[in-house]
Order: structure tokens, then sequence, then C-alpha cells
């Protein structure tokens, strides 16, 4: 059975491994004779005591002074050169000179193992002092701790990738470059930042496993690059690299070249090299896949930026015969660098950011070199002052790189971005096309516009615009009719969707559900108003032309078609009960029914309770069912007498029209028009309509709340 731990589970253990390593450093690293100075090479190339530590051994001895021997209490006598105190053994052009080195570094350590040590200068000049047998960590030099830290770094960032994605051969081949970083900065932070001298045979020992590491590391980077993010050879053959490296580290180990230069320099500068070309094939490779480019783009910055600044201070001078530029304890941050860059895109962190990030960063380092490049220049062929120098040289690359770098940033990175004034015309029309599948067409060329994505399909579910595939697609959530979209690959293809692309979806989403909102919002106005003229109409128009033709008298008849042209005008401008009182409206309206029913031979009852707050709404919607009904009994009823009652209930308000007709049967009757209409009005009122038989004829009681 396979015991699967978490990933926190992992790591911890992980942290755990680190550190006990790094205790363990520590303490051989302590338990080191210590004589409490800081030694230096000279101008004249010969060793000097620099300063002494007040607490240390050597506290009584003069500064500066030159050192030329160690003796010890045995009569053992150790010389001391200037390339005593090199930080890293291979800076040497031949393993001879190598072997004397360790040989020295050997014959040094003995003579500090003693009690008593002198130190010799010229002119016969000495000191006798006592080594202390542990060295203090606070004598430690920052670039021990420095190596600590990137190791320790390097180790965990590794161990984490390959922890969340066990399975994949990529995080593995990470894992195991930061492994090699470990094994390379580690035994570099004791051997490089030794006081005097360790034993020779420890330091050629800590100095193969620092080359290992390096070429391991090299390896690895090679083999990810041959099968990551995209597979440049099959099976087996990315494996290459570890079958020529692991075999030219042995033969450096057992010493079968002429020196460092061709055993450890030379395979790590082609190693380099080899990576850049694996990283232009994936890019070549990647020409169709924004999210491989983008992690393409990403290793190659953070390898040339990283591994070519550890190139150019420490490798390069020391092959053509000068001092490294940067102590190395220094020079391993360079490494951390390249693994942080190479950490993102292998475990695919905000894949999206990483082009814009990396294309601002060598933009940024672009523009410093140019800067030191051309206040050289200036210093050395125009021979001007450092600091004119310096200042002409700021403005040259403000006045000609700077624009020259945000040409080259739209056209990279796609930032010819719309404004969003010219956004609104588009999704207005979206919003008003006329049918489904115009706003559709349009929405999809709108967002063409402003993502030209390499293609446009149907998308997924979602409820607000999201990233897929790391920034490879956009999904665009449903809108209305409008069905959901996938967008994909940015920019025709040169780039991943970002989180700006991201916002401006969701703000394009928003403005577009906003119009259309509106849209509806104007149809069912439009819908409602065509509904209250059409209802007013029936009821109101129907009624008077109805009693116009029932009217026998010319003169009359006249009177009601135009009140009935006075009522539609009325009814297109919704002014209907306007500018009138309850009871300066009552009286109209019993007029207008009086005569009405008795030009057709009819008895009106009209009984009105007072309502002072009557509400306003409700006035227009009584005289529809009013009219309504009275209309109903004039032509289906047969009634001789119609009583309409108001009165005042709790809460409301309740109108009554009865007739003594023939009646109906309720279960009998087919509601029309006229009784739809008046429904539609009580449920606007949030009322109730009760029609029933009144034996004889029949009522309709409309009950009508006050905070209608």
């Amino acid at each position: 059975m396979t015991i699967r731990l978490p990933p926190t589970v992992m790591l911890i253990g992980t942290v755990a491994v680190g550190v006990a390593t790094i205790v363990a450093l520590l303490f051989f690293t302590i338990h080191q004779p210590w004589l409490g100075a800081s030694f230096t090479v000279s101008a004249t190339n010969e060793v000097e005591i620099a300063a002494v530590r007040a607490d240390g051994p050597a506290r009584g001895v003069l500064v500066p002074q030159r050192f030329l021997a160690l003796e010890g209490e045995d009569g053992a006598r150790a010389a001391i050169h200037a390339d005593d105190l090199v930080d890293e053994p291979d800076m040497f052009t031949t393993y001879g000179e190598m072997a004397r080195f360790f040989a020295r570094q050997t014959e040094i350590s003995r003579v500090l193992q003693q009690a008593t040590v002198t130190l010799r200068g010229p002119d016969d000049n000495r000191a006798a002092l006592s080594p202390a047998t542990r060295r203090p960590l606070g004598d430690l030099p920052g670039a021990f701790w420095v190596q600590l830290f990137v190791g320790l770094a390097a180790w965990l960032v590794g161990a984490w990738v390959w922890f969340l994605r066990r399975s994949d051969p990529a995080t593995a081949l990470f894992a195991l470059a930061s492994f090699a970083i470990l094994l390379s900065t580690f035994p570099a932070a004791l051997y490089s930042t030794r006081e005097l001298a360790i034993d020779g045979g420890l330091f050629r020992l800590l100095s193969i496993l620092n080359h290992g590491g390096a070429l391991l590391f090299a390896a690895a980077m090679i083999a990810l690059l041959l099968g990551y993010p995209g597979r440049l050879v099959s099976g087996g053959w990315r494996y290459v690299p570890f079958a020529v490296l692991g075999p030219w580290w042995l033969a450096d180990s057992l010493q079968l070249f002429d020196g460092p230069p061709l055993g450890v320099h030379l395979p790590i500068l082609l190693s380099m090299a080899a990576i850049m070309v694996c990283a232009v094939l994936q890019y070549r490779r990647a020409s169709s896949d924004p999210g491989a480019k983008t992690i393409v783009r990403w290793f190659g910055l953070s390898i040339t930026v990283g591994a070519g600044s550890f190139a150019l201070t420490v490798i390069a001078p020391s092959l053509i015969g000068l001092p490294p530029l940067l102590p190395q304890g220094y020079a391993f941050l360079f490494f951390l660098l390249i693994h942080v860059g190479l950490a993102l895109g292998v475990a695919r962190y905000r894949l999206f950011d990483l082009d814009r990030w990396a294309f601002r960063i060598l933009f940024y380092m672009t523009a410093a070199a140019l800067l030191l490049l051309v206040d050289a220049v200036l210093i050395s062929w125009i021979a001007i002052g450092r600091a004119p120098a310096f200042g002409m040289a700021l403005l040259l690359v403000a006045l000609f790189y700077l624009p020259l770098r945000d040409t080259l940033g739209r056209w990279l990175l796609g930032r010819r971005e719309p404004r969003q004034e010219a956004w609104f015309p588009d999704l207005v029309e979206v919003a008003l096309a006329p049918s489904d599948k115009d706003r559709d067409l349009r929405w999809q060329a709108l967002l063409s516009a402003v993502f030209q994505p390499l293609r446009i399909a149907p998308g997924p579910e979602v409820a607000t615009p999201t990233l897929l595939e790391e920034g490879g697609a956009l999904a665009i959530p449903a809108i209305g009719p409008l069905p959901a979209r996938r967008l994909d690959h940015a920019m025709h293809g040169r780039r991943l969707f970002s989180p700006r692309d991201l916002a401006r979806a969701a703000e394009l989403c928003a403005m577009l559900g906003h119009a259309m909102d509106s849209r509806i919002a104007y149809e069912q106005g439009a819908a409602a108003e065509r509904g209250r003229i059409t209802r007013d109409m029936h009821d109101n128009i129907g009624v008077q032309l109805l009693g116009a033709l029932h009217s026998r008298d010319a003169a009359r008849k006249d009177e009601l078609i135009r009140d009935t042209l006075v009522d539609l005008r009325e009814i297109i401008n919704n002014s209907a009960g306007q500018g009138l009182t309850l009871d300066e409206f009552m009286a109209e309206l019993r007029a207008e029914m009086a005569d009405l029913l008795s030009s057709a031979g009819l008895t009106l009852v009209w009984d009105m309770e007072t309502v002072p707050d009557f509400p306003a709404r409700a006035v227009p919607a009584m005289r529809s069912i009013l009219r309504e009904a009275v209309g109903n009994a004039l032509r289906h009823a047969g009634a001789a007498t119609i009583r309409v009652t108001l009165a005042r209930r709790k809460g409301g308000i309740v109108l009554t029209i009865e007739d003594d007709g023939r009646g109906f049967i309720p279960d009998a009757i087919v509601p029309g028009h006229g009784l739809e209409n008046m429904r539609a009005r009580i449920a606007a009122l949030k009322g109730r309509l009760a029609i029933e038989p009144a034996k004889p004829g029949t009522r309709i009681t409309a009950h009508i709340p006050m905070e209608a």
C-alpha cells in the first residue's frame, strides 16, 4: 500500500531536513581554530592582517601588518601566500596549482590546531597567540549566511513544487535542480568563508561537491527544457545531459583534464548555451500556445539574467586570468533568482502575469545596462567627468530608450487597449438589436474587437467572467438571452488573458447587462402603456360610444361624441382625473352615468359617502370599472334600475354596482375583455373584485385598499 502524505506534512519534513543540515554545517564551521583576525592581499600581492577583533586571540596584534608565515609550538612552519586567501580553488588554471593550494591549506590547518602559534612578519616581527578552539557565530561573514539562505530556499521551493505535482516529470527535474543548488552552495559556504584555512583533503572534497552541484543543476535544467513545456525529444533522450555531464564531473574529480577551465568552467558555459538553445527551440515550438510561450519567456529571462550574471562575474574572469568581479558567496544569489523564475513557470503560478513581469524586468535591466555602457563610453572615450557623464547618460537613456521600450511593450504584449468610451455605442447597438440572433452576432463582434481572440466558441456556465486554463481562455457569462461564450488566446495568440482582461470583461458584461435591463424595462413600460390605453379605450370610449348609439336626441348624440373625443385625448395623455377633487370627479361621473342611462330609459340610484383621503391612483380605475359595469348592464342585463354605492370600510373603500336585471349563471359565464380589464385594474391596486348574482340582477363589488 502506497502512503501519500499531504504536501504540508512533506514540506515540514523537508524544512526539518534542511534545518538539520544547516545545524550540522554550522557545528562543523564553528568548531575550527579561530584567530579573530581578518586577512587581505595588499597592492604588492602580500598577505596583511587588516583587522583584529577586540574579543579574539589576535587582539594585541598591531594592524595593518604584513603576514609571511605561521609557526607552531612544535617548530612546524607554514608560509602564507596571497593565493591562500582565494574563495574558490577552481580559479587556478591547472590541477597542479590546485594540489599545491590544498597542501598549503593542510599545513596551515595543522599549525592552527596547536595550542600556541606564532605569526611571523618581515624583519623578524612576530606575535605569539593561542587560537580559540571555536569560531563565534558572529564572526561568520555575510557571504556564509547568503549561501545558506540560497541553498535552503532553493531546496524548499523545489520540494514544494514537486509535492504539489509529484506525478509530473518536470517538477521532479526541478526538484533535482533545487537539490543541486543546495549541494553547490552548502559546501561553498563552509570553505569560501573560512578564516584562513581548513584541512586540504576536506577542502578538495567540498570543492568536488560544489562542482557536482553546479553540473547537476545544469543537467537538470537542460533535461527540463527538453521536455517542458513542450517535448523537444522523445523517450530517454531528455536525460542525455546527465550521461554527458556526469562523466565530465567524474573526469574533473579525477583530474583527467588540464585544469578547472576545461573540467569545470567549460561544461558550465556549454550548459548555459545549451539551456538557451533549448529555450529558443521551445519558444519556436510554442508559437501557437500562448501558455507555453509565456513559460519559455520566463525561463529564458530567468536563466539569461541569473546564469549570465553568474558567468560574467565569476566564471568569465577566471577564464582570462582575472579575479572574480563578485565574491562567489554573493554571486549565488543569481542562482536563487533563476530558481524563483523557474519555480513560477513550472508551478504555472499566475501564468497570465509572467510575460508582463518578464518583459518589464528585461526592459529595466536593459535600461540599467545601457546607462552603464553610455556612462563608460562618455568617460573613457570623450573624457567627460563622472558626474556630468552620468547625467548625460541618464538623459540619453530617458530620451531614446524609454520611448522605444514603450513601443516594444505595446507591440509585444498587445497593449493597444480600446478606450472605455469607445465601447458604449457598440454596447447600445448590442442591446437594441432587433433580434436575439443579431444581438449575439454584435456581442461577438465587440468581444473580438476588444480582446482579439483566435476563436470564440460556446462557453461554460459561469456567473462572472472567469480565466480558464491559466489564462489561455476567458469565459464570458450568459447575459439575458445572450449565451455564454469562451474566448481562446488573446491578441491573436500573442499572449494570455490577464487580470486586466478579466476586469475589462466584467465591466463590459455589467454595462451590457445594464443596457439590456434598460431596454427590457422600456419594452415593459411601453407594453404597460399600450395595455392602459387599450383598457381605457375599451372601458371608457366604448361605454360613451354605446351611450351615443342609444341616444335618440341628435344634439345629445353629438355632445356624447365630443366628450368621447375629449376622453380619448385624456387617455392618450394619461391625464384622466387630474386636477379634480373626488367630489368633483364623482359629480361629473354621476352626470355622465345619469345622462347615459336616462337616454336608454334606465333609472340611476347614486349613493356616495365622503372619502377625504381617497387614493388618487384609484380614481381612473374606479371610473373604468363603473363605466364597464354600467355598460354591461345596459347591453346584457335588461334592467330597469342601476344602483351605485361608494362606502368607506375598515382599511379601504367599497364600490358596488348592482342592477335588477335577469342576472347570470356563475358557472356558465365566459369572461370577456371588459371583465378582464376590471380585474387587472383592481389587481394593480392590490384590491379584490367580486361578481355575483343579486337575485334579481347582478352585483359587482370592488374593494380598494387605502394604501393603493
